[in-house]
């Protein structure tokens, strides 16, 4: 059974949505016959307050980042363990509409992990996950589907590398591949005990082949993003002895280690930027910076050499994502650590990453987004798909962009952008139109339901589309109001409006449009046809059980269903057809009467 309210008067262009419900609970108090004055006057006065306390939940959603990692090295989430190259890009496909339908807006997707990659590359191996052959590319390029698919759903994609670790695991068939950056320079190179190989960022050339590594991904590919893992020295022992005696200086060896990485990701910042100026560098650093209270353990500054505090100061990346990957009860704790990052973003920004594979975490998962909200994290980042794969975000309940990053490139001149609809087949069809010369390039347009054809202040985002796409569609399947007002903007890559919110367009309902001139569910109940199923409009001013009978005769023979009812409109979808019966007669328990059913023609 499903129970729904619905709006009995038809939409007060007028009117605010506040104004709109006190209107509706004047009706319902008008309409009470059976009850006394006081319990009028107590049911008024809370349903008053619960639409005061309510009516900023319609405001939009803040902006927020929601990331989740995508990885590919051992298959985790991505490729599944087959070589049809159609079976993949399927999969991939389900995952990304089900990132768009938890009301998720970016990716973090894997590119290089084992010195191997899933891009076409002048530079490193192929990846054997695609084709079964390491150096193989096969039929169709990876990132690039993954990029269609992704900014084909308004779902932003960040190209997510490993950066010093450039092996482990047991398939020494890839490390030992003649074509393996380790064994073209295994001067560059030093392998630890647990069998990982990690490349030395103490020698300048290692650091500039990882520049035009990476500069080759932005070069050819229209990714929103790059995000480097990895950017950090493994634990001791680490045999970079060589490389210091030849680089040092005599600069303190940490700090000589801490000096290369920053020096890497300086020089890839100007690089790639150089390359297109829209795009974002994001790192993924352990998750305590330096131990503090509550929040101990193993550091990046001294323990891997990671001076994400000093990158973030000088500006050289756009976003940090901690890999806090901690519950709220043992030390290190999640909020002391999201606390310590935020009061240090020296502007930019720090979207908290989440270890969602964890059970204790995973168990407190809504808890922590709220306190990351409450901090003003620019947003969350979950390790990893297959790990909130069964999760419902109740957090997530409405769509919502990424946070701005206003630096990289301040707001377009805006355009005015028009918006046409219609309803055709159960449809909605929208037509986005605008001057060809105010079309960003590569951006998006964000479409907004409101209530009202004027007042779209407390408007819902509810879907993001790329703007090669200037029209669209989608079902509303029961629709619970006769009017819907939608309104549009256009972004840019970076998420700056590049339009001006665009007037309202009105889609109608026609069928129940037709039935509010003609009948009053508040007087009786009425039934609507759908093919083989049948729904009752059904009023009611107290939570009722109600029994449908097939006559007047009532008893077990002749009952078709029992129901409970909310106060107010309930619409009851049934999965049956109703109208097979001569007469419907409605049995309410508490009121202690009967009704029978209205018919409408209404199809």
């Amino acid at each position: 059974m499903v129970l729904t309210f619905l709006d009995k008067k038809k939409e007060n262009n007028k009117a605010t949505k506040m104004q709109r419900n006190i209107n509706q609970v004047l009706c319902v108090f008008a309409s009470f016959t059976n009850t006394s004055l006081w319990e009028r006057l107590k049911y008024i006065y809370a349903v008053l307050l619960l639409f005061i306390f309510t009516y900023p939940l319609y405001s939009q959603t803040p902006r927020e980042t929601r990331a989740v990692w995508v990885s590919t090295n051992f298959r985790l989430d991505w490729p599944p363990p087959t070589y049809n190259e159609e079976t993949q890009k399927k999969e991939l496909e389900k995952i990304f509409d089900d990132i768009e339908r938890k009301n998720l807006n970016t990716i973090y997707f894997q590119v290089r992990s084992n010195g191997t990659v899933l891009f076409r590359s002048s530079m490193e191996l192929f990846s054997p996950y695609i084709t079964g052959s390491i150096g193989d590319f096969g039929n169709y390029d990876p990132l690039e589907f993954a990029i269609t698919e992704a900014h084909k759903r308004g779902l932003e994609i960040h190209a997510w590398v490993n950066i010093n670790r450039i092996f482990s695991g047991n398939n020494i068939s890839i490390k030992n591949n003649p074509l393996h950056i380790s064994q073209i320079n295994p001067e560059w190179v030093y392998e630890k005990a647990d069998n990982s190989i990690w490349l030395d960022p103490g020698i300048p050339e290692v650091r500039e082949y990882l520049v035009e590594l990476i500069n080759e991904i932005v070069q050819n590919y229209y990714v929103d993003g790059i995000q480097l893992d990895f950017i950090r020295y493994p634990k001791a022992p680490i045999d970079d002895i060589k490389s210091y005696n030849t680089y040092g200086e005599g600069i303190p060896k940490p700090q000589w280690r801490r000096d290369n990485i920053t020096k890497f990701i300086s020089s890839l910042n100007k690089r790639i930027k150089q390359t297109k100026p829209k795009i974002k560098l994001g790192v993924t650093p352990i998750g305590i910076y330096k131990s503090i209270t509550n929040g101990r353990g193993m550091e990046g500054y001294s323990d891997v050499f990671q001076d994400t505090r000093e990158w973030l100061r000088l500006g050289i990346i756009d976003y940090a994502v901690p890999q806090i990957y901690w519950d709220m009860k043992s030390n290190p704790k999640f909020d002391a650590l999201a606390k310590d990052w935020i009061n240090n973003s020296f502007g930019k920004n720090i979207i908290i990453g989440i270890g969602a594979y964890k059970t204790e975490v995973y168990n407190e998962i809504e808890r922590e987004i709220n306190i990351t909200r409450t901090l003003n994290a620019s947003g969350v980042a979950f390790f990893r798909y297959k790990s909130i794969a069964q999760k419902r975000f109740y957090s997530f309940a409405e769509k919502t962009l990424p946070t701005a990053m206003p630096w990289i490139e301040d707001t377009l001149e805006l355009a005015n952008l028009k918006l046409s609809s219609n309803y055709k087949n159960g449809k909605a069809l929208l037509n986005f139109q605008i001057d060809n010369k105010s079309h960003t390039s590569k951006g998006y347009f964000t479409l907004y339901e409101s209530y009202s054809l004027q007042d779209s202040s407390n408007s819902k985002l509810i879907k993001v589309i790329p703007n090669y796409i200037s029209e669209m569609s989608f079902l509303i399947p029961q629709p619970n109001r006769i009017n819907y007002y939608y309104s549009a903007t256009q972004f840019d890559p970076l998420w700056n409006a590049s339009s001006n919110r665009s007037t309202a367009t009105i889609i109608s309902i026609p069928k129940l449009k037709k039935i509010e001139k003609s009948i009053d569910p508040f007087e009786n109940p009425i039934l609507l046809q759908d093919g083989d199923k049948s729904s009752i409009l059904i009023y009611s001013n107290m939570e009722e059980e109600i029994t449908l009978f097939k006559s007047s005769i009532k008893n077990k023979s002749s009952m078709i269903s029992k129901h409970f009812l909310k106060r107010g409109i309930n619409q009851i979808t049934l999965n049956f057809d109703l109208s097979i019966y001569e007469k419907i007669v409605i049995d309410f328990l508490k009121g202690k009467r009967s009704v029978s059913l209205g018919i409408s023609s209404s199809n």
